[in-house]
């Protein structure tokens, strides 16, 4: 439950408050599940080459994957140091938005207080532009800048790649 410490402050918003803390709850408990479902070894049967997919493409080389990671100064005192949960790691679909807001859930959850003071703005900029993503989707790398901008350093970052498009409705 101290991960949801950070999401009090929404309780004094009445109603419209109230929502957004359950649904923060429902996004932790989300990104607790992938994280269960993603650290149990998982072993697969079938063809190693040019399996197909439930999506009735071949499959190819690289799996559908998303990472979600804090990084900057903030987190380990240098630009380098990264913080995350465990990336999603799918083999016969793309990520969804919703398991890419449960992942960002999972990483803000493990920020310590001032961690997450100075990403909460960047952690609310990166779930809005996953919500937001195009019926299409999107690989790539993108980063949303917390207190401070881009000279502070700090940052979300959303790594997303696979055969197609991720964060798709």
């Amino acid at each position: 439950m101290a991960t949801m410490a950070p999401a009090a402050p929404l309780l004094l918003g009445g109603p419209p408050g109230w929502i957004a803390f359950g649904l923060v709850g429902l996004a932790t408990l989300g990104g607790g599940y992938l994280i269960y479902e993603n650290s149990r070894s998982k072993t697969e049967s079938g063809p190693a080459t040019g399996a197909q997919t439930d999506t009735g493409r071949k499959s190819c080389d690289r799996p559908w994957s998303v990472r979600i990671h804090a990084q900057g100064n903030v987190i380990g005192g240098r630009g380098s140091a990264t913080l995350g949960a465990p990336p999603i790691l799918k083999t016969t679909a793309p990520v969804t938005v919703a398991e890419g807001l449960a992942l960002s859930a999972s990483t803000f959850a493990l920020l310590s207080r001032g961690q997450a003071k100075a990403l909460a703005s960047a952690q609310m900029q990166a779930n809005k532009w996953i919500s937001q993503r195009p019926p299409g989707g999107y690989l790539g790398q993108k980063s949303f800048y917390g207190v401070g901008g881009q000279r502070g350093n700090d940052r979300f970052d959303v790594d997303s790649y696979g055969c197609s498009n991720n964060f798709i409705v």
